[in-house]
């Protein structure tokens, strides 16, 4: 009798210890228990995200009537909606490699505490906050010990970077092209189009630079410079050069309050009309304005683009 109460009171125990192990497994605080998913953003809400990067301006991004905007100095520009997207989409999970420390007392280490230069993500519905980001620091993870093979780039290593969202005290190891690629400056989110078309749906382009002007318009399936018939080859050269025009550097909008523009060109297409203004800020470099990108100044350096969009007449006549 003695020795089946013994076996039962064991068995009693050795249940109750397994349970204990389970609960304890289960709460488990420790990297073998890490989240695989530091954020899993409704990107669908989010109509507003703020950027805080040290040094630089604040990044106010609005999505205005289902377009996204950037805010320069509270005048509303187009945004890079790809870009914009691209952020979104790293947000639906932001998936972590591994737990850095769960003690808000190593946050410093990170770079992701209170004081520290982090760069910080807000994405909002309208005024309410949906989750908050901080990205810390960025480091070089090596290959492991003995896994290095010269001949397979597979073994070259990862950018690594820090995290944290703000009700969490958990760091993350996430992948450090996050910050590198995202916390840039407002310039990087801005739209990049001067323009942006089909060279085969121009049916006309009006250029104009003071009293003087002059087009070159389809016709029949031929070009012609006012009546006259155009040079084939440098049309078509013309034509190609300017469908996919693009800058990547800004100018503040003030820059050109108060000057007029010295050239500008339109063209038609069977979709739409663009006109691009031109301004001359100083002697080497121009502002071009394109009302496919309302109210982004694009920096001309060198006036490399100006010279391909305008072009003299003699040049449509081959000589």
């Amino acid at each position: 009798m003695l020795s089946k109460l013994n076996t039962k009171t064991l068995l009693i125990l050795l249940v109750v210890l397994i349970a204990l192990f389970a609960v304890l497994y289960m709460s488990d605080n420790t990297e073998s228990s890490y989240k695989t998913e530091i954020l899993n953003l409704d990107t669908a809400s989010v109509n507003r995200i703020k950027i805080e990067v040290p040094g630089k301006d604040t990044i106010n991004l609005v999505k205005e009537n289902g377009v996204w905007k950037v805010s320069d100095n509270g005048i509303m520009a187009d945004a890079d909606v790809n870009k914009i997207k691209a952020l979104l989409n790293r947000m639906k999970p932001l998936k972590t490699l591994r737990l850095a420390s769960n003690d808000k007392k190593h946050w410093e280490k990170f770079g992701v505490g209170e004081k520290d230069k982090s760069t910080d993500f807000y994405f909002y519905n309208g005024n309410k906050l949906l989750s908050g980001l901080r990205l810390g620091k960025v480091d070089y993870q090596a290959p492991e010990t003995g896994n290095e093979n010269p001949y397979m780039k597979g073994n070259q290593g990862i950018m690594i970077g820090y995290a944290r969202v703000s009700d969490d005290d958990n760091v993350y190891v996430i992948d450090g092209y996050l910050k590198l690629t995202f916390g840039g400056n407002v310039d990087g989110y801005r739209k990049k189009n001067i323009i942006k078309t089909d060279p085969k749906g121009i049916e006309e382009v009006t250029f104009k630079s003071g009293d003087a002007g002059f087009s070159l318009k389809k016709e029949s399936g031929k070009w012609f410079v006012d009546g006259v018939v155009a040079d084939s080859a440098n049309t078509a050269k013309f034509l190609n050069n300017i469908s996919r025009l693009n800058g990547y550097t800004f100018y503040k909008s003030s820059r050109i309050k108060g000057l007029k523009p010295v050239g500008t060109v339109k063209v038609k297409t069977v979709k739409e009309l663009i006109t691009v203004n031109a301004y001359a800020v100083d002697s080497t470099d121009m502002a071009l304005v394109s009302t496919q990108n309302k109210n982004n100044v694009i920096k001309d350096k060198k006036r490399k683009s100006f010279e391909r969009l305008f072009k003299d007449k003699q040049y449509f006549l081959g000589k």
